[in-house]
């Protein structure tokens, strides 16, 4: 008699948010001084990475800025270049990585199925650095850091959008128990079939109401600072429009 486990994530799924936890745990038992360096360097600050490209705009911009404070950032400026994919890794507080493992677990773990360990991961990287300068293209002169895997985690959910409701599909269980089931995989749906599609419609806009609504929220859940939306939907787009580039069997289609 089989037995099914009750928690049957991919394993870079699994590993992914074992990293998160680890990386919370280190900046929360080592000194706070080790948190706020962690901070520094790699949480995603939009007006020290336009300064790297527009020094002259931002400093203008940001004139009335305390001089202290300015300086701390764009001192570092030139260390930021990572920091549109490193900020994902970073999480405010507990909660606020325990909702986004929550939303790891449900929404990567269909897209980690259909495109494999390596691919998800470049997926991942993807989405996270497109929430990145979706933010920074909104916020340019924001010294506010941004934190946090949700960007990432809109591009999951988008890309469950473009293969989830294609016909016979299951967000990307593998089908009849085969271990490789990739030539019986459905090809994603073009955008102009998925708008075709009622209930990927409905999907679509009811994701862009909510984060419209986030964005009116004065603070997040858990007390983890303003709701970077625009990033969310930066990641979203791009897990939507660039999907296909990533499936595996993009060609395939079931007989």
């Amino acid at each position: 008699m089989s037995r099914e486990r009750i928690f049957n994530l991919p394993g870079v799924v699994t590993a992914l948010i074992a990293v998160l936890v680890v990386i919370q745990l280190a900046v929360d038992l080592f000194p706070q001084s080790v948190g706020v360096w962690t901070l520094v360097y790699f949480s995603f600050i939009p007006a020290r990475l336009a300064f790297l490209v527009a020094p002259n705009h931002v400093l203008r911009a940001l004139a009335d800025v305390d001089g202290d404070e300015l300086a701390a950032f764009l001192n570092t400026a030139q260390y930021s270049w990572w920091t549109p994919l490193s900020y994902a890794f970073l999480h405010a507080n507990w909660t606020h990585l325990a909702i986004n493992s929550v939303m790891l677990a449900a929404f990567g773990a269909p897209v980690a199925r259909r495109l494999g360990s390596a691919r998800f991961l470049v997926f991942f990287a993807v989405t996270a650095i497109a929430g990145a300068f979706a933010h920074l293209a909104t916020h340019p002169y924001d010294l506010e850091p941004v934190v946090g895997a949700s960007a990432a985690i809109s591009g999951a959910m988008a890309a469950i959008a473009r293969f989830a409701f294609a016909r016979g599909e299951a967000l990307g269980e593998r089908l009849n128990g085969q271990a490789d089931a990739d030539e019986e995989k459905p090809r994603p749906q073009t955008l102009a079939r998925l708008f075709e599609d009622r209930r990927a419609t409905v999907f679509l806009l009811s994701w862009l109401a909510a984060n419209l609504v986030f964005g009116l929220l004065p603070q997040a859940p858990g007390g983890a600072g303003v709701i970077a939306w625009e990033a969310h939907i930066g990641g979203f787009l791009a897990g939507l429009l660039l999907f296909g580039w990533f499936d595996p069997k993009k060609g395939a289609v079931r007989r």
